[in-house]
């Protein structure tokens, strides 16, 4: 099931609550995670902007090893697409607006990088004893470039590896990737970093 037509399905809801299953957790949107901590437990909501969706969404999550634990003796149906179906009981569309816009909105820390490290500079031309001209075969247009192409070199491909992490963070679909999946990712783009820099 998409995001999108979990949020559609969301904005229908009246009275269930709708685990959806990603990865080894299971994860309340909208008003199944409001009528999740008013009748289950109190659990920590996060609610980020959707770019694509163009819409904040609330969510709440817990690992499949506490679903016991969490649900307890409660009566608990399977619906599509192996979620779990609850009574929510009434779930009041004014006080869910209210709630949902209370919680602090989660903006996404952008990766700051450390400042370049300083290009090896070329020492300065040597001068002969009268102080006047370089010495035989010595030039300063022949140093200067040294000093200016070697950082430009240093920048050039700082610069192309951070495009390519933000690519790739930018192309990463979060929202349809489970845990697991995010913490490789994540990983893969500290070593791009790592590596490169």
């Amino acid at each position: 099931m998409t995001l999108q037509e979990i949020i559609a399905a969301e904005n229908c809801n009246t009275d269930r609550i709708y685990l959806y299953p990603e990865g080894v957790f299971w994860k309340a949107y909208e008003r199944s995670a409001f009528a999740f901590v008013r009748r289950i437990s109190r659990y920590k909501i996060t609610k980020r902007f959707i770019k694509y969706l163009d819409t904040e969404i609330v969510s709440l999550g817990f690992p499949d090893t506490s679903r016991t634990r969490v649900l307890g003796d409660r009566p608990v149906q399977t619906g599509p697409y192996g979620m779990l179906v609850l009574d929510g009981g009434t779930i009041d569309p004014a006080a869910y607006v209210r709630w949902k816009e209370a919680i602090p909105l989660v903006v996404a820390r952008t990766a700051t990088l450390p400042p370049p490290a300083a290009a090896p500079v070329a020492p300065p031309p040597t001068f002969g004893k009268s102080g006047g001209a370089p010495r035989s075969g010595t030039s300063i247009a022949s140093v200067a470039p040294l000093v200016v192409a070697s950082q430009p070199v240093v920048a050039e491909n700082r610069t192309s590896v951070v495009e390519a992490v933000l690519r790739d963070l930018r192309n990463f679909s979060v929202e349809n990737a489970t845990p697991l999946e995010c913490l490789l990712f994540v990983s893969s783009l500290k070593k791009q970093l790592n590596g490169s820099l």
